[in-house]
């Protein structure tokens, strides 16, 4: 109970430094990736306001450049 507590209660500097240190697996797919990093964006609370280009550089910089040509 008293670790579920501690991980949860992350401040939005924790939330940002996870973000941004998220990465694509090797060989995992995009379908896969995009859960870990929802789940990491709806950790913020209702009232942080994100903006979508911020949100979708993001998500760019987790993904390969392989891919990430495709997206922009």
């Amino acid at each position: 109970m008293f670790l579920e507590k501690c991980v949860d209660d992350k401040t939005p500097a924790m939330l940002l430094k996870e973000l941004g240190s998220l990465k694509m697996e090797g060989k995992e797919k995009v379908k896969d990736f995009n859960p870990r990093f929802t789940h990491i964006l709806n950790k913020f609370a209702a009232d942080t306001k994100r903006h979508d280009s911020i949100t979708i550089d993001y998500y760019t910089s987790a993904l390969p450049t392989t891919i990430v040509q495709f997206i922009k």
